[in-house]
């Protein structure tokens, strides 16, 4: 993912969080140069307690 992304690939992101109480997870963006994201829609709607945010890159001007 961080080549695409400082490629500047990727329009959109779709992320699946899932809530964990033990653990420190991993870095989703590590290595990533610095990126503009616009927050479009978030869906809490899962069983499982998980949710899911939807995210596009803002276009620079």
């Amino acid at each position: 993912m961080q080549q695409l992304a400082n490629e500047g690939l990727i329009d959109e992101y779709l992320i699946v969080v899932t809530p964990v109480v033990l653990g420190s997870g991993k870095p989703l963006f590590k290595d990533v140069k610095e990126i503009k994201l616009n927050h479009l829609e978030i869906k809490r709607d899962f069983e499982s307690g998980n949710f899911l945010l939807h995210y596009r890159i803002k276009q620079s001007r």
